[in-house]
Formats: C-alpha cells, sequence, structure tokens
C-alpha cells in the first residue's frame, strides 16, 4: 500500500511540471495578466510592453517599438526547462504559419550569457528559425516574468493582449485563434 502511494506521488511530482512550466509562475494559467497585476485579454486599456533592444545577425539594433504594426508572441525560455522544449515545436509551427502575415516571434533565452554557444547549437539542432535574443535578466524583469515557458502576445500598437504561462498540449490551436484575432484588429 505504502509503495502505491509513493508511486502516485512520484508520477503527480513528474506530470505536474510539465503543465505549469518552470520556475513560480505570478499569472494565472487562463493566459490574461500581463504580470503587473492587472488583466487585459480584449481590453483596450491594455498596458504598452515594455521597449527593449537586440542586436541582429548583421549587427543592425533593433527595437521592439520598432515592430509596431506588427503582432509580436513573446517567448521567455530556456534549454534547461522541459516545458519549455515542449513549446519549441508549436511556437515554430505558429512562426511558420503567420510569419507572412504580420506576425513577429522573438524567443527571449534566459539561460546564463556564458551559455550562448550552447543556445546557438540548441537552436539549430531543433530547428527554431524565429528570432532568438539572449536576455541578461532585465528583459524578464521588465516583463514580470517568474516562471517559464512564459509567452506575452502584443498587438499592433505595442501593447500586451495576454499572456500564457507553462506548456498546454492544445497551444497551438489556442495561440493560433489568438494570433488571427489579433491580426485582425486595427
Amino acid at each position: 500500500m505504502k509503495k502505491k502511494i509513493l508511486i502516485v506521488i512520484l508520477i503527480a511530482l513528474l506530470v505536474v511540471p510539465v503543465f505549469v512550466g518552470c520556475g513560480s509562475p505570478s499569472s494565472n494559467s487562463n493566459g490574461n495578466n500581463n504580470g503587473n497585476g492587472s488583466t487585459n485579454g480584449g481590453n483596450p486599456e491594455r498596458q504598452v510592453a515594455p521597449d527593449f533592444s537586440w542586436q541582429t545577425q548583421d549587427g543592425k539594433v533593433m527595437h521592439l517599438s520598432d515592430l509596431k504594426g506588427k503582432v509580436v508572441l513573446l517567448d521567455f525560455w530556456a534549454t534547461w526547462c522541459g516545458p519549455c522544449r515542449m513549446t519549441i515545436p508549436h511556437v515554430e509551427s505558429i512562426h511558420e504559419k503567420f510569419k507572412d502575415k504580420g506576425l513577429v516571434v522573438i524567443g527571449v533565452n534566459l539561460d546564463n550569457p556564458s551559455k550562448r554557444e550552447a543556445v546557438s547549437k540548441f537552436i539549430k539542432e531543433h530547428g527554431i528559425t524565429y528570432t532568438v535574443v539572449g536576455d541578461n535578466g532585465t528583459v524578464a524583469q521588465e516583463y514580470g516574468v517568474s516562471g517559464i515557458p512564459r509567452f506575452f502576445f502584443i498587438d499592433k500598437h505595442g501593447r500586451i493582449a495576454k499572456t500564457v504561462v507553462g506548456y498546454d498540449p492544445n497551444m497551438e490551436e489556442t495561440f493560433t485563434k489568438e494570433v488571427t484575432e489579433l491580426l485582425a484588429e486595427k
């Protein structure tokens, strides 16, 4: 009897993190908390997404604010996070489906900056074709990220429309619906 209880507890400890994510998420799993304590799903009072910059492969500096007019999907992730790894094929599929329709996907990698070479290798091995930028912790802090994977849907006006924390086997369907709705907005 004790063995059965122990097995059930071990299985629960292994399965729960897959659906919750790595770390301690600060928002609810229905994904409408922006990390600053206010919800903003379809609300016209959406908060402006914190701006940040990164250097492109050709040395150009880009800012999130340069992408106004496009829908942006920010994906905060790390190579060591199991649920993050599980989301990659779904995020890649969303990128491929909508990249020519006005969606920009940006993966914000939270691995230690000393691991950049390993991250580059990981990106190639997993066929990630969307933009991936490294973060030394400041971007994640600005967005209130405390659990990963964490996704931010940013509308054409640069405002946070929705957030999602963790892995969901139906995420591709959910993300397709969200992106479609945001692309249709004026």
